[in-house]
């Protein structure tokens, strides 16, 4: 099952800046102000995750 964040009480959009993951510009923040796309921080955190996965 793929990681779904949940930014609902973190980030905010500001100007588009490089996306400290991908490079294209991001007008979305993370939680710690960092400019990312969603997309990009489910997909570092899904790879980097150390849980298991169920069969």
């Amino acid at each position: 099952m793929p990681i779904s964040l949940d930014w609902t009480r973190g980030g905010s959009a500001g100007a588009p800046v490089s996306c400290v993951i991908c490079g294209k510009p991001a007008i979305c923040r993370s939680p710690a102000g960092k400019p990312v796309h969603k997309t990009c921080a489910e997909a570092w955190t899904e790879q980097h995750s150390t849980r298991k996965a169920v069969a």
